[in-house]
């Protein structure tokens, strides 16, 4: 189930308070993690973001000429992750966190997290 995937990672990774797996062409948040601090509007705002950095499937994105599979946005306080699955380009792991997520460990565990609900779906 895609909301315990999503707290089981949150659970391992504390310092990411905010895990939503959304679909970058309606570009809506279709489940988060049980404990989000961020409400709908956040989450519509999240999933605004996303398809701005990385497009959608058939899109250019905001920013360069290729759809990226990834972006990082952070701050001394804050990071935020966008990641696109590779099997279904429409799929996305949005990741909110405080600036101490360590981001070497978190993002394999993400892509890996991404990748079994995106192949579920």
């Amino acid at each position: 189930m895609v909301s315990d995937e999503l707290d089981a990672l949150q659970n391992r990774f504390p310092a990411c308070e905010t895990l939503a797996y959304a679909d970058l062409t309606t570009g809506m948040v279709l489940v988060t993690n049980g404990n989000t601090p961020l409400e709908r509007h956040g989450l519509n705002q999240l999933s605004a973001d996303a398809a701005l950095l990385l497009g959608g499937a058939d899109d250019t994105p905001q920013f360069g000429t290729d759809a990226p599979s990834s972006v990082i946005v952070s701050s001394q306080v804050a990071v935020s992750l966008f990641l696109r699955a590779e099997g279904q380009p429409n799929d996305a792991l949005l990741c909110v966190g405080r600036g101490e997520l360590d981001l070497t460990a978190f993002i394999p565990e993400a892509r890996a997290c991404l990748k079994r609900i995106s192949e579920d779906g």
